[in-house]
């Protein structure tokens, strides 16, 4: 079981959350293995209108790898390239970050991930660094820094049958044909 480690802000010590269903108990002993990390998967999304697709890819990601953080591209980074999502990202972060595939959430400031993937590899040296982008995407921005340091980008197919485009469309045609 893979947990991230969060700041108390009435006493700042460190804690881990760890859900009642795991079998492990108040007074049972537990180990922090940072360095058991080997392979850190990373996977840049916008999240908006979350659906199907996104939870294959980031559920394809998690299988990756010891360790799948999530990058969400900020809403202001978002509009630098196309329409601004729908969702805040604080909504989008909440959503993602209740995933069983994902156990670490960043907010990512840049369509290009690359400033998050030096933190990670900072953080985590010596472990492979894996970018995870659907097949989809041509350019897989932050491809060059990974293949840098030994890491590498796995695109897994894209899931056609939904995206939030299409799923947008069909709401307005389903709105459309009650009016």
């Amino acid at each position: 079981m893979k947990r991230i480690v969060w700041i108390n802000k009435s006493n700042g010590q460190l804690c881990v959350t760890i859900p009642r269903n795991s079998g492990i108990k108040a007074g049972d002993a537990v180990t922090v293995a940072k360095d058991k990390i080997k392979k850190i998967v990373y996977t840049p999304v916008t999240g908006d209108i979350f659906h199907y697709g996104h939870l294959r890819l980031l559920q394809a990601a998690n299988n990756l790898g010891d360790f799948h953080v999530c990058g969400v591209i900020t809403d202001e980074a978002i509009a630098s390239y196309k329409e601004p999502p729908i969702a805040g990202l604080k909504e989008r972060i909440a959503i993602i970050s209740s995933l069983q595939c994902v156990d670490m959430v960043m907010p990512q400031h840049d369509k290009d991930p690359t400033e998050n993937l030096k933190k990670l590899h900072e953080q985590f040296n010596g472990a492979e660094l894996i970018l995870v982008y659907g097949s989809n995407w041509k350019a897989t921005l932050g491809s060059r820094y990974v293949k840098e340091i030994g890491g590498r980008v796995v695109q897994p197919p894209y899931y056609s049958k939904l995206s939030t485009e299409k799923v947008i469309k069909k709401i307005f045609e389903r709105h459309s044909k009650n009016d």
